[in-house]
């Protein structure tokens, strides 16, 4: 469909867990072909209360922190983007937690989906799979990106001054210990 739209989303509470929102977000979103919608527009503090749940987690996990390797974000460029959402049929993109390199960094890979939640070119990939020619390129197969052309999470300082300011205030939003954003 082609019709514009835009909805309520979700805020957050004193606490920066997501509750749903009467405040209009207008995006002027183009509607899927399914009206279950993933992935809905948040707003700026339910945004940032939902980083500062992450990092205290992490925080109080150590484990679980480890495992991130000082990599909490993945850069993803527009074009990256563009390069999935414009392939035919589809209507999703799924991020994958990966790993592509001998350094064990954790990082994201990510597919397009059509309206069934399908991978693009499912068919396609899954008879090259029983032809053992998944190493080799094909013009057939759907595009994947993994961290588009980012730093992988680093540069994080703009974030990291954002909490900063909100613990001035004294925000429920900003808890979290971010001294380790690099």
């Amino acid at each position: 469909m082609s019709d514009q739209m835009s909805y309520a989303g979700y805020a957050c509470n004193g606490q920066g867990y997501l509750e749903p929102s009467s405040e209009q977000l207008n995006y002027n979103m183009p509607f899927t072909s399914t009206t279950e919608t993933y992935g809905m527009p948040v707003t700026v503090g339910a945004f940032f209360g939902m980083l500062n749940n992450f990092y205290n987690y992490i925080q109080s996990h150590p484990e679980v922190g480890q495992a991130f390797q000082d990599t909490y974000a993945i850069d993803f460029s527009k074009a990256s983007l563009m390069r999935i959402l414009s392939q035919p049929n589809c209507e999703y993109v799924r991020f994958h937690f990966a790993i592509p390199e001998p350094n064990q960094k954790i990082s994201l890979a990510a597919q397009g989906l059509d309206a069934g939640f399908v991978q693009l070119g499912q068919a396609h990939l899954l008879q090259k799979a029983i032809d053992n020619r998944m190493l080799e390129g094909d013009p057939d197969d759907p595009n994947t990106e993994e961290r588009g052309n980012g730093r992988g999470g680093k540069g994080l300082e703009s974030l990291g001054q954002i909490f900063e300011a909100l613990k001035a205030h004294n925000s429920p939003l900003a808890t979290a210990d971010m001294s380790h954003l690099k």
